[in-house]
């Protein structure tokens, strides 16, 4: 272990101890060399992962409410099937390119302005905000920053925001489809635009990639990490579902609509986990949102519903979420549709984004996370299963289980760390439990 090694960890050690860390989580992080009778072949978890994947990571967690344990694939990507999609995990390898196209268009949009390689989706939110002229509170609390340029200094303000999310989407799927998606290609050339765009953070996940484009912050802020998280007594739960935390900060349309009552919020979406995109509930006596969830095959027909209701109809912006899954074609023609509907709806003052929430690159070899729920459940005994839930990245662990079975997270990060992939390769390149990227500033 080389001299700058052995000082970060003998400072995370006196940061920790300081901090009255019980001796047992200690000894869970491997801190000094405390899993191993030598020092030199100690093991810090987390740590060692390239910096941009560690940021990445750690922009996704939030402390009690993701997973219990998380880990990083190695040369085989590894997939969690959730509503239909399969969801990387996030690799060393380039499984979890990261890459989403972000478009924008109409109303308050300067034309053909450049968006700069690298921006993430916490951006759509601030920018958007910056068309309308409007400035939210708490500005602190949220990572995004308006693109600069993007928004027109001159000209309509728009009436209606049209926030159209492509669920489980990213640049390489377009990449591979160049003549798939015309209506797209022109707003990135026609409006503001770009395929080099990022997520900002990882997993990969719809329900933790909708909440930022929504709000403005990353999953590390809005704390909707994936598609289970803990609530505040413990429990494991779907978000936005029975039980459910809102998210740790609003979204624009939970700020717009408390600035004004009069504003309209409405969400057409796939899943109940795709609240994200508009929020709604963070501030009390707001009124629901007008959600309604189906096939993307009628989403045409809920828009025109919506915009008959008064949608875009007055000065006070209005915020539509809708949210598209399925093969690329069809999304793009569905939003080719959906932007004429509303831009005749509102004589043009529609401001409209297009994003992805992210994919992953395609293998002809993957992983389902059964091989790797198998192997933390072996490893602790008992005949009741461990594994409450399984997300991108991680499992949340059944903690009355691991307390009647009298054995910690540990247990189920080195079974992870030994699962093979079926070459006899390791399956992951590091797992540590979730508490140790709370950490992760002292690496």
């Amino acid at each position: 272990m080389g001299t700058v090694t052995r000082r970060r960890l003998l400072v995370l050690l006196v940061v920790l101890v300081v901090l009255g860390i019980p001796a047992g989580i200690l000894q869970a992080l491997c801190v000094g060399g405390s899993c191993a009778a030598d020092p030199a072949e100690s093991r810090v978890p987390f740590c060692p992962l390239p910096d941009a994947l560690k940021l990445a990571i750690a922009s996704g967690y939030r402390e009690g409410r993701s997973a219990d344990v998380l880990a990083v694939g190695a040369a085989t990507p590894i997939f969690t099937q959730v509503d239909g999609l399969r969801l990387p995990w996030p690799a060393v390898s380039t499984a979890t390119n990261a890459r989403v196209p972000v478009a924008f268009s109409g109303a308050g949009i300067s034309a053909g302005a450049t968006i700069p390689d690298g921006v993430a989706l916490d951006a759509i939110a601030p920018t958007v905000s910056d068309a309308l002229g409007f400035e939210r509170p708490f500005p602190e609390v949220r990572s995004g920053m308006a693109i600069v340029g993007v928004a027109s200094v001159s000209g309509e303000r728009p009436r209606l925001i049209l926030s159209i999310a492509w669920r489980g989407v990213g640049s390489t799927e377009l990449d591979d489809q160049p003549d798939a998606w015309p209506f797209l290609a022109s707003m990135l050339r026609d409006g503001a635009g770009t395929l080099e765009a990022e997520a900002g953070s990882l997993p990969l996940d719809p329900s933790a990639t909708l909440t930022t484009i929504g709000t403005g912050g990353l999953a590390s802020q809005h704390g909707i990490t994936g598609s289970f998280i803990r609530n505040d007594a413990g429990s494991v739960v779907e978000p936005y579902g029975e039980g459910a935390p809102v998210s740790v900060i609003a979204s624009l349309a939970d700020d717009l609509e408390d600035a004004d009552p009069r504003t309209l919020v409405g969400l057409i979406g796939t899943h109940e986990r795709d609240r994200g995109l508009v929020g709604g509930g963070w501030y009390p006596d707001q009124d629901p949102v007008d959600a309604v969830f189906g096939d993307t095959l009628g989403v045409s027909v809920a828009v025109e519903e919506r915009l008959s209701r008064g949608f875009g109809a007055d000065d006070v912006p209005d915020v539509l979420g809708v949210v598209l899954e399925g093969g690329i074609g069809r999304m793009d023609r569905l939003t080719k549709r959906i932007v004429a509907q509303a831009q005749a709806a509102t004589s043009g003052a529609t401001l409209v984004s297009v994003a992805g929430t992210g994919t992953w690159e395609r293998s002809s070899i993957a992983l389902s996370d059964e091989a790797a729920i198998d192997a933390v459940e072996d490893a602790i005994p008992g005949d009741a299963s461990a594994v409450e839930a399984a997300v991108p990245g991680g499992f949340f662990l059944d903690q009355t289980v691991l307390r009647e079975q009298q054995v910690t997270g540990q247990v189920a990060v080195d079974a992870l760390l030994g699962a093979e992939d079926p070459g006899g390769g390791k399956m992951m390149a590091d797992a540590f439990q979730g508490f140790a990227v709370s950490f992760s500033r002292y690496c």
